[in-house]
């Protein structure tokens, strides 16, 4: 398929290729890669070890999905709907995740490193171990989100609601946190 000329896949399309995915005595992860799957209704959906590379994903529901190990690097994932997803593992470099619903997800062990997440609610979201070196979170929430042992060198925090969240062990080298709101009660915090 060439660059200029990429397919939308339906819902319906999408379900059958996981079900296809997933059918028999062999596990193969999806290779969506570069697809164009704007407000895509995938919520609940196993796309454990999927490739999503350079896919649009915009506005798209990915409430509860199963996004372990999954590869997003470069993905558009900008006001789309993570909330409650498993993304252990999942390599989300460079990924626009502006705007986003990630409250409840699990990005324990996740490279989000020179990702977007400005504007974002990521409320009681597990980021333990996260690689977010680089990382854009500017005027987002992260009340109660879990950066135990994250990765946060060079992140910009600009303005974002800190309230409650634990940045215990967590690597703060040249981290920009101006403007941020409540930093004093934080937990593990040490600056």
């Amino acid at each position: 398929m060439s660059s200029e000329r990429q397919r939308a896949l339906s819902d319906r399309d999408l379900w059958i290729l996981i079900a296809q995915s997933s059918y028999g005595d062999s596990y193969r992860p999806l290779n969506l890669r570069g697809a164009i799957l704007r407000g895509a209704d995938l919520a609940g959906a196993d796309l454990t070890d999927a490739s999503f590379a350079r896919a649009d994903l915009s506005g798209a529901n990915l409430e509860g999905a199963n996004l372990s190990g999954a590869f997003l690097a470069e993905a558009n994932l900008k006001g789309s709907i993570l909330k409650g997803a498993n993304l252990i593992g999942a390599v989300l470099s460079k990924a626009n995740l502006t705007e986003a619903i990630l409250s409840e997800a699990d990005f324990s062990d996740a490279k989000l490193d020179g990702a977007d997440l400005s504007n974002s609610d990521i409320i009681d979201t597990d980021l333990t171990r996260a690689d977010l070196s680089l990382t854009l979170i500017r005027s987002s929430n992260l009340t109660r989100a879990n950066l135990f042992k994250a990765n946060l060198s060079g992140a910009d925090l600009t303005g974002s609601e800190l309230l409650e969240a634990n940045f215990g062990k967590a690597f703060l080298n040249d981290t920009v946190m101006d403007q941020v709101q409540n930093l004093e009660r934080t937990i593990g915090y040490k600056g």
